[in-house]
């Protein structure tokens, strides 16, 4: 593998951007060693042992070259400097360590306890008939079914306990790997969804999680769904297997036939309003919060040369390419990237004030400015993202599971790639530094190492600006058209 780049100075990094991290030494510092081991196992892994073969010869499946990136870790992690530049103008560590600005809103009693009621009260209506969601009751089998019989190929991520700082989620896969395919695979991708720190020894679930699905007529559908709130884990769990299985039962992805163009869209956006709708039936069956628990989302369908986008709230798609593949020096270039989904969006604003909700504003000492929604009169949820999963406390005032969609065409020849991450990764790396990053990155290292580095440099900078609070962070790599 070619050696690691020399450090650049701080003014080129705009220009020339790059991990900063690659050109430290991990000797002095426990956690770095095992980082730095994490990623060792990267270069030394067999790109052409499939992950069945390794999990036959014992081998964990959260350590598989397929889809996983990382595998167990200690908790803490190092204070080191950063090249590229913040998302926002004014960071300044002027809030407690243990504070968490971008942490879930802390409701009071009086608010929980009307959640409580609210939660009482939709359940015993859904047990007595009076609440119909018309929708199929959606068991484990089905789902197993859809993935064995109507897939060539899916993987999510599983539901564990005792999960710790910086561990990757395990997960489960069906059918054949595309990196089985050899030359001839369509595409790669590779998957880190690794636990945040809510504080010094959180036990908290990882409330991130994904999937990756291909369907048996060419088009492979890549979820990162983002959980908040009490039973966020169970929200994001669910969905990221229930937009892919309505897709198949419902928006004809379910056979070798063509779909065709025009019926996409429609596709995408019922599949989410109908797990949607799945959700909250599948929380009251299971007695678990739906009224402040939820979750953002964001997924990408693409085959061939066409990439369609699906998102609700502030995990996001972005899309890159080389503008001259051909060249050594080609420089990395940004296709799209979807639109987030906050509460100060003009049209998401309108449509939630016109709707019963507000949107209240908080100042921070160093100038940072926390917006967030509200029932009208009341203390509670306090979301920070205008569309949803779960919330059904807002879903009245305007915080809707319909997602925004987007097509986008690519050239081949100039090997896009895709960065499908929730908001522990854009928080404070905006789109062109992770694309450029990233893209220089891929020239000279393994793709799965590639993503390591760029989950770790998320959690830097969740660790420069709020010191003990990191969010649960994801990110999926895909690269198209087999010239890599």
């Amino acid at each position: 593998m070619p050696a690691a780049a020399a450090p650049i100075a701080s003014n080129d990094d705009d220009l020339s951007p790059r991990f900063r991290s690659d050109t430290e030494d991990a000797a002095s510092d426990p956690h770095r060693k095992l980082v730095a081991q994490r990623l060792k196992e990267c270069d030394t892994r067999d790109n052409n042992v499939s992950l069945d073969r390794q999990i036959a010869e014992g081998r964990k499946a959260n350590r598989g070259f397929t889809v996983s990136v990382s595998s167990r870790s200690a908790n803490g992690e190092p204070k080191e400097e950063f090249a590229a530049p913040l998302r926002g103008d004014k960071r300044a560590q002027t809030m407690p360590a243990q504070s968490s600005k971008r942490g879930e809103y802390a409701m009071d009693t009086k608010a929980l306890k009307k959640l409580e009621d609210l939660q009482k009260t939709v359940m015993a209506r859904y047990r007595r008939g009076s609440v119909s969601l018309k929708t199929d009751d959606v068991n484990e089998e089905m789902l197993l079914n859809a993935w064995k019989t109507e897939c060539k190929y899916h993987v999510h991520g599983l539901m564990t306990q005792g999960q710790q700082y910086m561990e990757d989620r395990q997960r489960i896969e069906y059918g054949t790997s595309p990196f089985s395919m050899g030359k001839d695979k369509p595409y790669e991708f590779f998957v880190a969804c690794e636990k945040g720190s809510k504080g010094y020894k959180d036990t908290t679930p990882n409330q991130d999680n994904f999937s990756v699905t291909m369907f048996q007529n060419g088009w492979t559908l890549a979820c990162a769904f983002d959980g908040h709130g009490p039973n966020g884990h169970h929200v994001s769990t669910r969905t990221v297997q229930t937009v892919p299985y309505f897709l198949i039962k419902n928006g004809g992805f379910g056979g070798k036939e063509d779909v065709p163009d025009g019926m996409i869209e429609d596709a995408l956006i019922q599949a989410f309003e109908t797990a949607q709708k799945d959700l909250v039936q599948y929380m009251l069956e299971n007695n678990l919060d739906v009224q402040a628990s939820g979750s953002t989302a964001v997924a990408a369908l693409w085959r061939g040369n066409t990439i369609w986008t699906a998102n609700c709230g502030d995990s996001r798609c972005a899309i890159g390419h080389y503008a001259d593949a051909g060249k050594a020096d080609s420089k990395v270039e940004k296709v799209f990237e979807t639109e987030d989904h906050k509460p100060t969006t003009p049209k998401e604003r309108e449509r939630i004030e016109a709707s019963g909700g507000e949107v209240r504003s908080q100042t921070y000492p160093d100038g940072w400015v926390n917006h967030r929604i509200f029932i009208k009169g009341e203390d509670y949820p306090g979301l920070c993202m205008a569309r949803t999963f779960g919330d059904l406390s807002v879903k009245d005032c305007g915080v809707i599971a319909t997602p925004e969609v987007a097509k986008t065409v690519v050239d081949l020849k100039n090997r896009p790639f895709l960065v499908i991450s929730s908001d522990g990764v854009w928080e404070f790396l905006d789109t062109p530094f992770v694309l450029k990053a990233v893209g220089k990155k891929m020239k000279v290292e393994p793709k799965e190492k590639t993503v390591l580095k760029l989950q770790r440099e998320a959690r830097k900078r969740w660790k420069q600006e709020e010191g003990d609070y990191c969010d649960d962070v994801t990110s999926i790599l895909v690269t198209l058209g087999g010239d890599w």
